[in-house]
């Protein structure tokens, strides 16, 4: 083994090096310069004459250094033209990431909601995969919910190192082992079923990951006042998938480890949940698998029973993701929750439709939509709806089963995804599901290359919305 299976209290611990208050430490001051107010009366006259002499075009994102005291570092950091029209988490994410090793101040007196976003967007430039050491700080403001920014960053920060450990490390053995831990540091109620009842009950996770020498198994944590409304949160947990006897092509097999960001992605929105204290009972479901090959691997053409008791043809072994959250959707929304959210790296088809920033979500409700479209713009963490659209329900048929678990033809894949998950959830029940990508192909600020947790700050904030008005 080259790596442990990570513990989310090395993430809090290092959210916490992010952040400082001040105890007699050397600081850098950082100025922010708009264009709009380079006269502006609060900065001081000396350093509005330094941008007025170095700045010949100002470029917003541009550091410029000034070194009048040989003990205090100074920077003036440029905004407001153009493509940074305000202090935001972009505008953080990208002066984290050039700004010099060290400890920092803010010097200006900004508004809470633009001081919380640099924050954010300061801290999510600092991960990196295997590395728990900051070199730059910053230091805390007054009235800065600096908790909520720490849990936050700590629960993305795991989310992350989940996805980035190879699939050697980060087999379903070692994603149970991690869970368990993290079940433990939040003193929640854990429960692990494999063996005999995953076969029995949940036929399709079994089918799904028998061929591996790691058996498939349902992680489950519960934690809240059952008198509180009832969430579940779903993550799909293929810790690699070959796409079994369907294989995948070496170039989309290589970063298959990733194939269980959707669980990684939930345990990140269940730490900001149980560490905000919101008033839920949560109940985190996660079937964790490998989609291996073998004498035993499930094959195209195979007819599987279902939790639900819908059977299911394998119209190709290589759509493995949406079986095994079949069966657990199927299971969550026999507890007659309030909220069933799942997330899930379940399509290129989504990709080719919005790429790989932008997670696509599909619900019945336009409440929900409404407030996911509006949380998303605010929130700086994207995601969009593609629809539920029924007629393509047909392209599911099968001569040999109830369902096929892929559609007859190429179109729409994320969408006859979506349409077969919605099979084995009630029509009533209130659901939204996120095809995700979870990764990020190119190291840019805020997100280093590697594994990426994306829409869950915006899943989050809806939650909060949503429990305050039922």
């Amino acid at each position: 083994m080259v790596y442990t299976e990570p513990k989310i209290e090395n993430f809090v611990n290092y959210s916490e090096q992010l952040f400082y208050k001040n105890k007699n430490k050397t600081t850098g001051l950082i100025y922010f310069i708009s264009l709009r107010s380079i006269d502006n009366k609060s900065i001081p006259k000396n350093i509005i004459q330094q941008y007025k002499t170095k700045v010949k075009n100002h470029i917003d994102g541009k550091i410029i250094y000034i070194n009048s005291d040989k003990y205090i570092n100074k920077c003036l950091v440029l905004y407001g033209k153009n493509k940074y029209k305000s202090i935001s988490i972009d505008l953080g994410s990208l002066i984290s990431h050039k700004i010099e090793n060290g400890s920092w101040r803010i010097f200006n007196k900004i508004n809470n909601k633009n001081t919380y976003e640099f924050f954010l967007g300061w801290g999510l430039e600092q991960y990196r995969f295997n590395q728990l050491s900051s070199f730059k700080s910053l230091e805390i403001i007054s009235n800065l919910n600096i908790i909520d920014i720490k849990n936050k960053l700590s629960g993305i920060f795991y989310g992350k190192e989940l996805v980035n450990i190879p699939a050697s490390d980060m087999g379903p053995n070692a994603l149970e082992k991690s869970f368990i831990n993290f079940a433990r540091y939040h003193n929640t109620d854990v429960s692990i079923i494999k063996g005999n009842i995953i076969k029995d009950k949940f036929p399709l996770i079994y089918a799904v990951g028998k061929a591996s020498l790691e058996q498939p198994r349902l992680l489950e944590l519960n934690i809240g006042n059952k008198r509180h409304p009832l969430i579940v949160l779903v993550g799909k947990g293929v810790c690699f998938d070959t796409g079994g006897l369907d294989l995948k092509p070496s170039q989309y097999m290589r970063n298959m480890k990733k194939d269980m960001g959707g669980a990684a992605s939930i345990l990140s929105l269940a730490h900001m949940i149980i560490t905000s204290k919101l008033k839920i009972n949560l109940k985190v479901l996660i079937p964790t698998v490998n989609n291996d090959i073998g004498p035993s691997a499930m094959k195209p053409g195979d007819v599987y029973n279902s939790k639900a008791g819908i059977t299911v043809e394998i119209g190709n072994t290589d759509a493995e993701g949406r079986l095994i959250l079949a069966d657990t959707l199927y299971y969550a929304d026999s507890f007659k929750p309030k909220l069933v959210i799942d997330f899930a790296t379940l399509t290129g088809a989504a990709r080719v439709a919005l790429g790989p920033d932008l997670p696509a979500y599909f619900t019945h409700q336009e409440d929900i939509a409404n407030m996911l479209n509006n949380i998303s713009k605010n929130e700086e963490d994207p995601l969009w709806r593609l629809p539920l659209y029924s007629p393509y329900s047909r392209w599911l048929d099968s001569e040999v089963a109830d369902t096929n678990n892929i559609s007859q033809g190429s179109h729409a894949g994320s969408i006859t995804a979506a349409l077969f998950l919605n099979k084995f959830v009630k029509p009533k029940t209130k659901w939204v599901h996120l095809d995700t990508y979870a990764w990020s192909d190119i190291n840019r600020p805020g997100h280093s290359k590697g594994g990426d947790i994306l829409a869950v700050r915006s899943i989050f904030k809806f939650i909060q919305n949503y429990i305050n008005n039922l």
